[in-house]
């Protein structure tokens, strides 16, 4: 029987919530990624533009950078020395109304650019978070002005979706206003602090980061110059659908255990492996895989043992594979691969429990305080009719999911550079190609991909980790493309541990297909580009009809700390 986390008794639910937030804080993968595109930068020193190079120096003191702005921004301002990590800067936080907070820096010697680095989850990340001093470092070293937003709240007082409760206004300052705004003042006091303007200025995000970047070229194409949009949450509502149906399919089959999963995952690689051409432990074309768990597992017979699987373990997976029901029909599919631990952990299970996995607990804020008009914090969303609650979410869909018109964000020379892990049980990569294949079709294939080029990496999870070649620079080849011309016909990515090159991959941007043409699958040139027989071949099974309506992240670890900080103080103050 489904029980609601909210319909849990209010210990229970605290520990639940305790448990899965330890879980997630010890998790090696992708959940405890310090940044989102976490290797961004990571080829600077061999990039044909030469952007770590900082020429310009401020004109004023950072002291004069603390004032009140004609907009009524009240400004401070701090100059931090130099350290290992990052150069001397001036640092200026405030507030935007109604409570939009903001941090831009600036450093004493400036490469002339601007980057501005996105949230995840939820957002509400607190400024001195780890993953936020990374980011800002990470910037700073190669001579950036950085800019972040917290879009609006802080998690540790609001948590999740919470911040929504009778507050559009704040639901859509986190959708797409609070990124707007920042940057506009970014640019603004660059402008002043150096007497020049930034010469250009860029995006990079990674899940919530990803989509604020897609919304910023769709809603505002004036504000960057190029977008590195990884994993990007493009259809926030069918997520949040396909989170509670994945939890519905899983506690139909209690005894669909970690490691039953692994045997599943290591049948469809026997099956689906090879069909790229290579053996190699990736689904490089999950798509052409026709794994059937009803025909492909053992079944189990009298013994349930860890090594057959019952009919209700096959139709689990079935259900996983299908997405929801919709109004009868199959919605939002999920292709095979994401059932290893290091793609399916904390998505789909938490490490050696049941607790509510983050798409549980993002899903059921989700619907209490952001999906309806109508909110109801008391919503169980065990009761969500999959026929007749998706209409209920147009408005929502509208706020937060970037609309597929992307042709003045073309005209201004705007270029966006995406990736997705074929592996990612958070967020489908159907969003991916049903948002490009839209774009696509209103602009045409060749003029899309004269500015909009994305791809798709196997065995990768959400934003990084996986158990493919989940490092990747996309950064580097956007500059390039922004400020050199140059295209990237292929995007880099490896997987080296401890010194150690698993895969050395580079792949073709959508909707070509990257093909072994023989020798050292590691060496990139034993590699080449193919166009499919028609796009229209993707299995997007009907995912297509939320565009413009409708990292794991790499703050999770701390997001989901500060929601628990949250829920701890509420039930005080109600206590």
């Amino acid at each position: 029987m489904f029980t609601s986390f909210a319909a849990r008794p209010a210990p229970r639910r605290i520990a639940a919530t305790a448990l899965a937030l330890l879980a997630l804080a010890l998790h090696g993968g992708n959940a405890s990624a310090s940044r989102g595109n976490a290797a961004g930068f990571t080829n600077a020193a061999s990039s044909s533009v030469n952007y770590s190079a900082t020429p310009h120096s401020s004109v004023l003191s950072c002291a004069a950078m603390a004032k009140t702005t004609s907009a009524g921004v009240v400004l401070s301002a701090q100059l931090i020395a130099g350290s290992a990590a990052a150069p001397e800067h001036c640092r200026i936080t405030g507030t935007i109304p109604a409570e939009i907070g903001f941090e831009i820096n600036l450093p004493t010697q400036w490469n002339g650019r601007l980057w501005m680095y996105g949230n995840g989850g939820f957002a509400g990340e607190d400024a001195n978070a780890v993953k936020e001093v990374e980011s800002r470092h990470a910037g700073l070293a190669k001579g950036f002005a950085t800019a972040r937003t917290d879009t609006g709240h802080l998690d540790a007082k609001e948590p999740l979706a919470s911040f929504g409760h009778n507050r559009v206004d704040k639901i859509i300052d986190h959708g797409y206003r609070a990124v707007h705004e920042t940057v506009t003042l970014a640019k603004a006091l660059a402008n002043e602090y150096y007497a020049r303007p930034a010469a250009y200025s860029y995006f990079d995000g990674c899940s919530t980061g990803g989509r604020q970047g897609m919304m910023s070229a769709s809603r505002y194409p004036e504000d960057f110059n190029g977008i590195m949009a990884g994993a990007p949450t493009l259809r926030w509502s069918d997520v949040m659908m396909k989170g509670l149906a994945n939890d519905q399919a899983l506690k139909a089959a209690p005894t669909l255990t970690q490691p039953k999963l692994a045997n599943a995952f290591n049948a469809i690689l026997a099956k689906c492996d090879a069909k790229d051409g290579v053996t190699d432990g990736l689904l490089s074309n999950p798509p052409a895989c026709d794994f059937n768990p009803k025909v492909d597992l053992p079944k189990c017979g009298a013994a349930v043992t860890d090594s057959c699987f019952t009919d209700a373990e096959t139709t689990a997976l079935q259900k996983l594979r299908d997405g929801p029901k919709i109004k009868g029909q199959s919605y939002f599919p999920q292709y095979y691969g994401v059932e290893d631990a290091t793609a399916a952990i904390p998505w789909l299970f938490w490490p050696g429990g049941p607790s509510p996995t983050v798409l549980t607990l993002f899903g059921e804020s989700y619907m209490k305080y952001f999906a309806f008009e109508t909110q109801d914090p008391a919503y169980n969303w065990a009761n969500f009719n999959f026929d007749t609650d998706p209409d209920r979410m147009t408005r929502i869909n509208s706020i937060l999911n970037p609309q597929p018109e992307l042709a003045a964000f073309n005209a201004r020379g705007g270029k966006i550079v995406s990736y997705w892990g074929w592996a990612d049980a958070a967020l489908n990569p159907i969003m991916g190609t049903d948002y490009y294949n839209a774009v696509s079709a209103k602009l045409g294939a060749a003029q899309t991909q004269a500015f909009y080029r994305m791809f798709f990496i196997p065995g990768v999870a959400h934003c990084s980790g996986g158990y493919g070649p989940s490092q990747i620079d996309g950064m580097t080849p956007l500059i390039e493309w922004v400020e050199g011309g140059k295209a990237p016909e292929r995007l880099p990515a490896k997987l080296v541990t401890a010194g150690v090159t698993k895969f050395n991959r580079s792949y073709c941007p959508y909707p070509q297909n990257t093909v072994h043409t023989g020798g050292d699958t590691e060496n990139p040139a034993n590699w080449r580009c193919e166009e499919p027989p028609a796009i229209a071949a993707v299995d997007s099974g009907g995912g297509g009809c939320t565009v413009g309506n409708g990292t794991a992240d790499a703050a999770l670890p701390i997001l989901m700390l500060g929601a628990l900080l949250g829920l701890l103080r509420l039930r005080r103050r109600r206590g």
